[in-house]
């Protein structure tokens, strides 16, 4: 008697990459990212030359970074054991752009960029968010990453677009950015992982696995990240502000 065991693969739908124009447009929000980033240090740091090494560190600190990601995509670590390294890979690079946040580095950066930066900054959501819509067309992602599905991130990338120029003299347009904006990025770290090929997630076609392409994997490290740090920022920036204006 022969007992036949029935494998059911972890990717059995075959990842649809995204269109030139929209994967393109996906790379230079990332880049745009990184250059606010290192142009944010070179603003705060007032020092010419003791800036100047300070880029030249942390601009060499990222490009190691982003090649190891690389690194980590290409060896197929990522595929191979997606339990537990998926998560894993989220919640570390996610963790890591977020407590640059609580740092030295992170509190000149809050004390010394202008709050419509901070706030300003937040808008890159709007056109990631258009060009997930873009790939949930292709084929690329699920229906529930996008606004039509259950992300509305779209909103925080809008109203940060809209509002920025006001926030200096009106704080509390901020502080609304600031809250929607943690708000639907906790939601957006939900949707992503019950969207993605875990035990517990949703039955969604095809499943996310964006982590385990280049250059689609960076949309955690760099865009997820990214955001995160910034309301950390944000949020230390508009707390100084208040203990200022109280002690004044």
């Amino acid at each position: 008697m022969t007992i036949a065991f029935e494998y059911t693969p972890l990717f059995p739908v075959a990842f649809t990459p995204g269109n030139a124009i929209s994967v393109f447009a996906f790379v230079l929000i990332c880049i745009g990212i990184l250059f606010a980033f290192i142009g944010a240090i070179s603003f705060t740091t007032p020092a010419p030359a003791k800036g100047g090494n300070l880029v030249i560190r942390s601009t060499s600190l990222i490009g190691i970074y982003c090649v190891g990601i690389a690194y980590i995509v290409y060896s197929g670590w990522l595929e191979r054991f997606f339990i537990p390294l998926g998560p894993l890979f989220l919640l570390g690079t996610v963790s890591i752009a977020t407590g640059i946040g609580f740092t030295r580095l992170g509190r000149n950066l809050a004390i010394g960029l202008p709050l419509a930066w901070l706030v300003g900054f937040q808008g890159f959501r709007l056109p990631l968010e258009i060009v997930l819509h873009d790939w949930y067309v292709s084929g690329t992602i699920p229906e529930t990453m996008t606004w039509s599905g259950s992300n509305w991130d779209i909103a925080t990338g809008l109203l940060a677009c809209v509002v920025f120029p006001f926030v200096e003299k009106q704080r509390w347009l901020a502080w609304l950015v600031n809250v929607v904006g943690m708000i639907l990025l906790i939601n957006v770290g939900r949707v992503a992982i019950m969207s993605s090929p875990v035990p517990f997630g949703w039955k969604v076609d095809p499943p996310l696995e964006l982590i385990l392409y280049l250059p689609y994997v960076y949309i955690v490290p760099l865009c997820v990240g990214g955001a995160s740090l910034g309301h950390v920022l944000l949020t230390r920036k508009l707390l100084l502000g208040e203990r200022e204006q109280h002690r004044s």
